[in-house]
């Protein structure tokens, strides 16, 4: 039985590439979208950049829409097994997590999961 295997290469490149996407979103999060006084500025209607990237990713990640997308991905992972399929759902569901879409999120996280334990496509199973 063949698994999908991962190279240190490609397991460094998920690492840092899934923990830029939590540090954004916790950047996002905590250092615009939650700041009293940037809200309130906002609010209050000042028309900046820093309120109209506060006003998109709040309301964007409102909606579940971020949140499906993540699913899809973590269902192509799950069917087709592989790196970029992997590490792309845990770049989702890290921005998910931390943005407003807790349960799509955890479930893109739990298929990308899963796909760790299904069998490497035939191809590359012989290339190993």
């Amino acid at each position: 039985m063949d698994r999908l295997s991962f190279s240190t290469g490609a397991v460094v490149k998920v690492g840092l590439a899934s923990a830029v996407a939590l540090g954004a979103a916790l950047w996002l999060r905590y250092g615009l979208i939650d700041v009293t006084a940037i809200a309130q500025a906002c609010e209050a209607g000042e028309r900046s950049l820093t309120c109209a990237v506060r006003f998109g990713f709040n309301e964007g990640f409102r909606t579940v829409v971020p949140g499906i997308v993540a699913v899809l991905i973590g269902l192509y992972a799950l069917l087709r097994p592989g790196v970029a399929a992997f590490g792309a759902t845990f770049v989702a569901a890290a921005l998910c997590l931390v943005l407003f879409n807790a349960w799509p999120g955890a479930l893109a996280l739990t298929l990308a999961l899963l796909s760790l334990a299904r069998r490497a496509p035939a191809s590359r199973a012989r290339q190993a």
